[in-house]
């Protein structure tokens, strides 16, 4: 039989770590003046000060949506002047308790869906107008606190080089997430997101814990110093963390689906360009309660991208370090492991996924916002080796995927068995869905469960699948033929076995 090699990798992921600063570091001085800055050695490449009427629109521009990401937020970002506008010399991003309609993905998807969000707010990005690889960028601003609150200053790549989000990576200058209690307010998240395309991207970070002021009732200056190799955090020119990129990879596919690590410093040796935002609700935050006060505001009263010419990508003679900052170890790659299979598989009439274990190419995985989720190949009293899906978490999926994607438009139905063993919930909802490399997907689509201890056969056309509203099912190009989950915000306690995953052409 002829075989084909494929490379899959185990992945895991790390939450950010916890790192309290002495008093005296919080009163350190800000680096606001550009004269000082630039006998350190620094360069003043670009700037906006905010000095005009108006958003200057050679160097800004608006995304406007109301697709709230992976993170389920809550807004809806608009470009009208009630939302972002200049004001005292400073920019002024603002958040409404209002209702509003737009998009309901991002604008390079090419679909046009609409969905209506209970929040506004305003969303910014310098991208193909202010765009660096290397060098100084530090934002002086005012973070709003209160539940269900997310100011962000971050940077994400202008070119994708190394595919999708997280693979070419994103650069978080400082987050604030304001959680109650209200103490929750005076901690700011610096984060690097980089391995594998999303679900199976990493993370990596620290939180810094304001012991003598107040993020929300100050300005202070965030500033990242990013150079070939390392990247370093500070606040008020304290440097406090440090990842180097022995701390970070890239894994990305050749040409014949083969994983491989990049070489070099990738993701994070490719030009980025900065965006500034203030989200409502989400994952991580948590929605508004009757606490938070609309309309929230975040300032800005500079940004300032400075280069080091003397010494170009390694900053070394421009840099400000602290020996005592933390330094963050990241996450090595994972392992890549060897898989064969035969690439002529899906010219079958059946093609197995699962049937007594996972079948190559495919493998059993979950993704999870937060939590865990367990998965296991156990011992059915009935019909043998089962595939389990244990959720540990309120936000995740299970999922049968390959390394590439494989066209199955030949094919008529999928069909699985699934028993809910455990279900600790007042609501049977479940659903599935099939992906094609994210965001190409059916989208989510309800299943009847049968009774808790009861398994379910199910045939599901995949005609009537791509006809869904909103579904952008692309059958030459599946790798992920099911997904489970029960329903999202509601599964912990529930574990789901299932069986006899196929593709059929009749």
């Amino acid at each position: 039989m002829n075989m084909k090699t494929i490379s899959f990798c185990a992945l895991s992921i790390v939450s950010a770590t916890i790192l309290s600063v002495p008093a005296a570091a919080q009163a350190a001085t800000d680096i606001t003046d550009i004269a000082y800055a630039e006998e350190k050695g620094w360069k003043l490449v670009w700037q906006d000060e905010f000095a005009g009427k108006d958003v200057d629109e050679s160097k800004w521009e608006w995304e406007e949506k109301c697709w709230g990401g992976r993170n389920q937020e809550l807004q809806c970002y608009t470009d009208r002047h009630k939302n972002s506008f200049i004001k005292d010399g400073k920019l002024v991003l603002r958040a409404y308790k209002e209702t509003y309609r737009g998009s309901a993905e991002p604008e390079d998807w090419g679909t046009s869906g609409k969905k209506t969000l209970p929040y506004t707010s305003a969303r910014m990005r310098t991208k193909n107008k202010g765009d660096w690889k290397y060098g100084r960028l530090e934002v002086r601003a005012k973070l709003p606190a209160g539940q269900g609150l997310w100011p962000a200053i971050w940077m994400l790549p202008t070119d994708y080089k190394y595919g999708t989000w997280a693979a070419s990576g994103e650069i978080d200058i400082v987050e604030m997430v304001s959680q109650a209690p209200e103490a929750e307010h005076k901690k700011t998240h610096a984060t690097l997101h980089y391995g594998r395309e999303w679900p199976n991207n990493v993370y990596t970070g620290e939180t810094f814990t304001h012991t003598e002021s107040d993020p929300s009732k100050e300005f202070h200056t965030y500033a990242i110093e990013w150079a070939d190799g390392e990247i370093r955090w500070y606040i008020n020119d304290y440097h406090y963390v440090t990842q180097f990129s022995s701390g970070w990879y890239s894994q990305i596919r050749d040409e014949n689906g083969d994983w491989y690590n990049v070489e070099g410093n990738a993701p994070f040796n490719e030009r980025f360009h900065l965006l500034l935002n203030l989200a409502v609700g989400g994952t991580w935050p948590g929605e508004p309660n009757a606490e938070t006060k609309f309309p929230a505001q975040m300032e800005v009263d500079y940004v300032r991208v400075y280069s080091c010419p003397k010494a170009l990508s390694s900053l070394r003679r421009c840099a400000t370090k602290n020996r005592r900052a933390t330094r963050n170890f990241g996450m090595q790659p994972p392992k890549i492991i060897n898989i064969e299979f035969d690439p002529d598989f899906y010219k079958a009439d059946v093609v197995d996924i699962f049937n007594g274990a996972s079948v190559p190419p495919f493998t059993a995985d979950a993704w999870k916002a937060n939590g865990q989720i367990d998965v296991t190949e156990v011992e059915d009293k009935d019909r043998g080796t089962v595939q389990q899906f244990s959720f540990k978490t309120n936000q995740g999926v299970g999922y049968w995927q390959g390394p590439l994607g494989f066209d199955f438009s030949a094919f008529k139905y999928i069909e699985f068995d699934m028993q809910r063993l455990v279900d600790p919930r007042a609501t049977d909802s479940m659903k599935m869905k099939i992906d094609c490399f994210f965001p190409c997907s059916t989208g989510e689509v309800p299943i009847a469960p049968a009774s808790v201890g009861e398994w379910k056969s199910y045939r599901m056309s995949l005609a009537e699948l791509r006809k869904r509203p909103g579904s952008s099912l692309d059958l030459t190009n599946v790798n992920t033929p099911l997904v489970l989950l029960p329903e999202w915000d509601n599964q912990h306690g529930v574990v789901l076995r299932v069986d006899n995953v196929r593709l059929v052409k009749e």
